[in-house]
């Protein structure tokens, strides 16, 4: 019954042509039932209800535990005021949501999220399909497959944009790390370049005959 409902909500949505969000919830629909199928098809998702309602600021989106205000199941509400972000920036919070509905479905009741605290049993499934996500839920990286199927879709985030995703840091880039100070100095002969770590050298280059200096 729950799944019938949802599928006459939808089918409502994509037949409303004087709806705001009439173009994305036809867009969003179709991406739900993609990763139904490349994220969970050995435990698939029910049919869940899509809403652009206004939330806190604080949130993207929402998986609604229970039931709605209207005695509806499995909502998945992105934050209106949110809708005007970069596709790829809503499909991870879509996808996110997702899996809070996974959650729900197949996952036993003691190793649910339950308020902010997202448990291992999320965060496993979350890194299974390439968003690692912190205890927060908040997105610490993006990766594949999830980048990947994208792309390959025709989503492609542009990389000057993608690295200036909230606490996201994309695995498909070379984070290049901050090098620590070192004690070795260079010195030369002229002939010949070394480092060494003590504060004076003495030494001649048996090659040359010069002595060493401090480059």
């Amino acid at each position: 019954m729950p799944d019938e409902i949802n599928r006459k909500i939808m089918d409502n949505e994509l037949s409303a042509m004087d709806w705001e969000h009439y173009d994305l919830a036809w867009e969003l629909q179709w991406w739900i039932d993609f990763f139904n199928i490349a994220f969970f098809k050995d435990q698939p998702l029910p049919m869940p209800v899509l809403t652009f309602e206004k939330a806190n600021v604080r949130s993207l989106g929402h998986y609604r535990i229970g039931l709605n205000d209207w005695a509806v199941k499995n909502q998945i509400n992105l934050n209106k005021i949110y809708l005007d972000r970069p596709l790829y920036e809503i499909l991870a919070t879509l996808i996110h949501e997702m899996v809070h509905l996974w959650e729900y479905t197949h996952v036993e009741e003691g190793r649910r999220t339950k308020s902010w605290y997202h448990p291992k049993a999320f965060r496993n499934k979350m890194e299974e399909i390439g968003i690692a996500t912190d205890k927060t839920g908040c997105h610490v990286y993006v990766g594949n497959p999830f980048f990947d199927l994208i792309i390959q879709h025709g989503v492609t985030p542009p990389i000057n944009e993608l690295q200036k995703m909230c606490g996201i840091k994309p695995r498909r880039f070379t984070i290049k790390k901050k090098r620590g100070s070192s004690k070795l100095k260079k010195w030369s002969c002229g002939c010949t370049n070394v480092r060494v770590a003590v504060k004076e050298f003495h030494a001649v280059c048996m090659k040359c005959g010069n002595m060493f200096k401090k480059a």
